[in-house]
């Protein structure tokens, strides 16, 4: 259940990443801005607090129409105490946004890898500058090899697709940051495993988010077979 709203707070990491303030300008994006933070909470389905996650930009590098950034998380359970924390890498080139997928690796699972050798290739998730309903996104997958440092044997393969990325119609919500209206966007994730060359059950998903141009993401719902298992909300930003 950790790893689902872990991969739930990444999947809002890349929205809120994706509203630009001003057309093909990078510096209009708030997690483009220096010390710029966010704070996210998770919930199940019955609506019960399950940790909430803290976003906070510590660096920004820019170069003509490129940005780069780095994210630093702390990631919080329901009562209160940090499991874990990490940083990932942002940029923006022409107005559009990408994100290394490589991000969505749970800090959990590198801490019981750790006397491992991990090698991980992902897409980068890509935003374009503006966005309308009916539009199609690009779909992204990262893999993750996990292999034995002494014989070299590849220990377990962990993949996951995001696809049919679909923008809808803004609609108008209320969340602890604000009232806004935000872009509706529905897309699906799969996460395969292999363990010594036998393949796991699949986990699939399917994900609605909601974001605001100029202010970012505001809440995200996941779904299991048409029910709803989790979603988060946007409860306050610091430009």
């Amino acid at each position: 259940m950790k790893n689902q709203f872990l991969l739930i707070t990444i999947v809002l990491l890349w929205v809120l990443l994706t509203t630009p303030v001003h057309g093909q300008d990078c510096n209009g994006y708030m997690l483009l801005t220096e010390n710029a933070e966010y704070e996210i909470l998770n919930y199940n389905q019955r609506n019960k607090l399950t940790g909430r996650m803290l976003y906070k930009v510590t660096d920004v590098r820019r170069n003509g129409n490129k940005s780069e950034a780095t994210v630093h998380t702390q990631m919080y359970d329901e009562k209160g105490k940090m499991a874990n924390e990490g940083s990932y890498q942002v940029g923006c080139e022409n107005g559009s946004i990408w994100i290394d997928m490589r991000s969505l690796m749970n800090p959990d699972m590198m801490e019981a890898y750790k006397n491992m050798e991990v090698k991980m290739e992902g897409d980068h998730m890509d935003y374009p500058a503006s966005l309308s309903p009916g539009q199609q996104l690009k779909d992204g997958s990262f893999t993750i090899n996990v292999i034995d440092k002494g014989s070299g044997q590849n220990m377990s393969t962990i993949t996951m697709q995001v696809t049919g990325r679909t923008v809808g119609n803004k609609e108008r919500l209320e969340v602890p940051a604000g009232a806004y209206e935000g872009f509706k966007i529905n897309q699906d994730m799969e996460v395969q495993t292999r363990a010594m060359g036998m393949k796991m059950p699949g986990t699939r998903m399917q994900t609605v988010e909601w974001f605001v141009p100029g202010t970012g993401w505001i809440k995200s719902e996941t779904y299991r077979n048409g029910k709803l298992m989790a979603y988060s909300v946007l409860n306050k930003i610091n430009k």
